[in-house]
């Protein structure tokens, strides 16, 4: 299961400024079959988040009068994928009844949190069974499955072209291709990449060009990331490949703040494999 809060491990070292009204009366409160409390600040979405999807959240994390997290102070809205729920009472189980534009207060048990979510030992100033009060907001949710499958029927790439992990590998001229004159790759040979790796949205992320390609030797792990170079090793220079690897394949809930990658970002490589020169 993706780490959802793993953004409280600051709350070990240190503790963020925010403000709540203290005077505000709390509503009756809900609950969820699994037991986790809860009540509604806005409740109007029409469409609620399915298990695989991305949700994109407003949140602010409090223990008793302090507050933990702030996602204000960057402005940046925190990802979480929707995942079916590692204990009961899990955050998950809130998240799973919202939907765009929902807003909700959430009060997960603070040892379970700890535990399954973080994986940490909880801190000696978190009470025991004390409960941790999440306030939480919808900003965007996205289904990654379908957006691949949207991108693959405008780009007239065959369902074939889909592996069993999920990503998509497709050789636009494959009847020009030079497996049969040069083989595949070799390991510890040096090759070099030109092209691009972009999000499907088409904000260019790397650009790789003649003057400045990016050079690898076969099987070494020298590409990054991982699922790139996998994809990669079966094929020969020369080849001209268009590759969309799913986050799960990629880099993941990480963010990469340098070339403006996301969390969660699906990406689309266009490469062409060319040997060093």
């Amino acid at each position: 299961m993706y780490r959802i809060f793993l953004v409280l491990l600051l709350v070990v070292v240190t503790l963020q400024s925010c403000t709540t009204d203290s005077s505000d009366k709390t509503p009756p409160l809900l609950k969820t079959a699994g037991g986790l409390e809860y009540y509604w600040i806005k409740k109007s979405a029409p469409v609620k988040a399915e298990f695989g999807d991305l949700m994109a959240l407003r949140m602010r994390i409090y223990a008793g009068d302090s507050c933990l997290y702030d996602g204000s102070v960057s402005g940046q809205p925190f990802w979480v994928q929707l995942t079916q729920s590692a204990y009961k009472g899990s955050i998950q189980e809130g998240l799973a009844l919202m939907g765009r534009g929902d807003s909700a207060c959430f009060y997960p048990v603070a040892d379970s949190l700890f535990k399954f979510d973080l994986g940490i030992p909880m801190p000696d100033w978190v009470a025991p069974g004390s409960r941790l009060k999440l306030e939480v907001g919808v900003h965007r949710i996205r289904n990654e499955e379908g957006e691949i499958t949207t991108f693959m029927g405008q780009q007239g790439i065959p369902d074939s072209c889909r592996t069993a992990a999920g990503a998509v590998r497709w050789k636009p001229n494959a009847a020009k291709s030079s497996k049969t004159k040069s083989g595949l790759l070799q390991n510890g040979v040096k090759y070099r990449l030109v092209g691009r790796m972009q999000s499907l949205n088409g904000q260019v992320i790397r650009a790789f060009t003649d003057q400045e390609p990016y050079y690898f030797v076969q099987g070494q792990d020298q590409i990054k990331p991982e699922g790139l170079g996998a994809l990669l090793s079966s094929c020969s220079p020369g080849d001209s490949i268009w590759i969309v690897l799913p986050s799960w394949e990629a880099y993941g809930r990480q963010s990469l703040p340098e070339v403006g990658l996301e969390p969660y970002t699906t990406l689309y490589f266009q490469l062409r494999i060319l040997s060093a020169r």
